[in-house]
């Protein structure tokens, strides 16, 4: 006859801790599912050939497109532009900058003008349709505010998040992994 391990007893000192602690286990195990799924939405798309990810880090676009988002861009045939479109495209005065904005009006020339939708007025430069690099397909949420913060230089907010989802890690563990002695 197999030999077992007999049973862990509990007794009145552990049995309270039972609830809670799977509790906390599962509320652990959600959160880094959470993040690990909206980690690899916003990066995922980006490996294939024709799209590309970017933070927003202003709130230019708010308030349906607010800083920390990651919105996932496709590349668009230039007369696929239209009004009412969200573009990522090269910064008419600063090519090295890309902004992401709503296309407020397309030119009889083919010229872009773009608005950001927290902004009173169009974009003063138009854009043209060669520096638009791709059109809003997807938003992912809060993804980016690490990178947010980084460029804020609010470097306290990535050491507590780091500090949370390493707290997190360890709920995520079973709780007989540790404490539990092979007799």
């Amino acid at each position: 006859m197999p030999r077992t391990r007999p049973r862990a007893r509990l007794g009145p000192r552990g049995s309270w801790l039972r609830g809670p602690r799977t509790a906390a286990m599962l509320a652990a195990r959600t959160v880094m599912a959470t993040l690990s799924g909206l980690l690899i939405w916003s990066q995922a798309p980006a490996l294939l050939p024709g799209w590309r990810s970017s933070v927003v880090v202003t709130g230019s676009m708010a308030p349906r497109i607010v800083p920390g988002d990651v919105v996932l861009f496709q590349e668009r045939p230039a007369h696929a532009v239209r009004p009412g479109t969200v573009v990522l495209f090269r910064h008419p005065d600063h090519p090295e900058r890309l902004l992401s904005h709503r296309v407020h009006e397309v030119r009889e020339d083919g010229q872009v003008i773009t608005a950001g939708d927290a902004n009173a007025r169009p974009d003063a430069a138009p854009v043209h349709p060669r520096d638009i690099l791709g059109h809003g397909r997807l938003r992912v949420p809060w993804i980016g505010m690490p990178e947010v913060w980084w460029l804020r230089g609010e470097r306290h907010h990535l050491v507590l998040t780091a500090l949370a989802f390493l707290a997190a890690a360890a709920l995520a563990v079973p709780w007989r992994a540790f404490g539990s002695h092979a007799s």
